[in-house]
């Protein structure tokens, strides 16, 4: 009995050195570089590593070099067994008011290890939210979008793109 918990003692501290040790900052150096394929890129942002977690903080993004948002701080939580990344503050380009809330308040994306081919996905604006899951065996993405009636009005052109479901509207794409 002493083996087997000193064994798991053992197992918990390697799990708790390699979070704390894992190299965040090259993570989201190699991450920056695969957006860039995408002609995705991150500017003007400020990294941290606190041991546990990686922030990054007043970031701009941009797309094709047009600026799509501004970020006041992305969480990445990388705990092995539940992984997670939590955006707050997200200010939209007036650009694409038609299609996106001006502030999003915040955007969250969620892995389990019990659950290993499925991430799920929350974001919260002022006009209403959406939860949704990517199913990354069968290559799909469902959002189910759920709005109050000054965000149906303010949205028509995008909701004219999606299917009604009872109290929303839903979105599925294969990739």
């Amino acid at each position: 009995m002493r083996r087997v918990m000193k064994g798991v003692v053992y197992l918990l501290v390697m799990i708790a050195l390699l979070i704390v040790f894992l190299p965040k900052v090259n993570l989201y150096y190699a991450a920056e570089k695969l957006m860039a394929k995408q002609n995705i890129t991150i500017s003007d942002e400020m990294l941290s590593d606190t041991g546990t977690s990686f922030h990054i903080e007043n970031a701009r993004v941009l797309f094709d070099k047009l600026l799509v948002a501004q970020v006041q701080k992305i969480s990445l939580n990388p705990w092995l067994f539940y992984n997670s990344i939590c955006i707050d503050g997200i200010r939209v380009n007036e650009a694409f008011a038609d299609f996106l809330p001006a502030e999003i308040q915040n955007f969250e994306l969620r892995h389990w290890i019990f659950n290993p081919m499925h991430l799920t996905l929350r974001a919260q604006s002022k006009e209403g939210f959406f939860y949704g899951d990517v199913d990354l065996l069968k290559r799909s993405l469902q959002i189910h979008l759920r709005l109050d009636k000054a965000g149906e009005k303010k949205y028509q052109a995008m909701l004219g793109k999606l299917i009604s479901e009872e109290g929303g509207y839903r979105y599925e794409y294969q990739f």
